[in-house]
């Protein structure tokens, strides 16, 4: 009996494509949910006070400074999140670039953007780097661990490591944690714990 095994092959080529489609499919239907509910947050406070401000006559001007201080912090948050899914589609189209330099690594810990413990060593590093990404990264790090730390402490930190040629950068805290079976998730698209 002769079996043309094409067909078969195609059958399977056509259903790896539709699963790959569905996959992303249900991944942007994620993403949207998820940035839905992320801008809201902001807009709805700036709103709200924006409102407050404007109606309420019998306002301290501790009371207005506060308010006008939710409002920039929340408009600072939203601009945020619009160049954060400004650079996804970047990175989605492929066209994101970086600029790499040398940069000393102690430099990269003392950006004024973090505020925490610091470990560094003693040995003066420079690493070729995008600057602005890296700090980005860390600065995504250092925002989990301070939602998750209640006590304790948020540390920041690298260590040359010489056997390897390699620069570590970490960041440590005492919050929560991950639960172990989420650990390998944490690098997937979209997730959340």
């Amino acid at each position: 009996m002769l079996l043309n095994i094409q067909d078969i092959k195609d059958r399977e080529e056509e259903l790896e494509a539709a699963r790959l489609l569905a996959e992303k499919a249900e991944l942007k239907q994620s993403f949207l949910a998820n940035m839905s509910h992320e801008i809201r947050t902001p807009l709805n406070s700036i709103v709200g006070f924006a409102n407050i401000l404007a109606l309420e006559d019998g306002l301290s001007s501790v009371e207005r400074e506060e308010y006008i201080g939710t409002i920039n912090k929340n408009s600072e948050l939203l601009l945020k999140l619009i160049n954060d899914i400004l650079e996804l589609s970047r990175i989605e189209s492929g066209y994101m670039s970086f600029s790499f330099k040398k940069c000393r690594v102690r430099e990269l810990l003392d950006a004024p953007r973090l505020d925490f413990l610091k470990e560094v060593d003693n040995i003066p590093l420079e690493i070729n780097v995008d600057r602005e990404r890296l700090i980005q990264v860390l600065t995504n790090f250092l925002n989990n661990a301070s939602k998750f730390t209640e006590t304790g402490y948020i540390k920041l930190g690298y260590i040359y490591l010489p056997d390897e040629g390699n620069v570590r950068i970490y960041v440590e805290d005492t919050g929560k944690g991950i639960p172990r079976e989420e650990q390998r998730m944490i690098f997937s698209r979209f997730y959340k714990q």
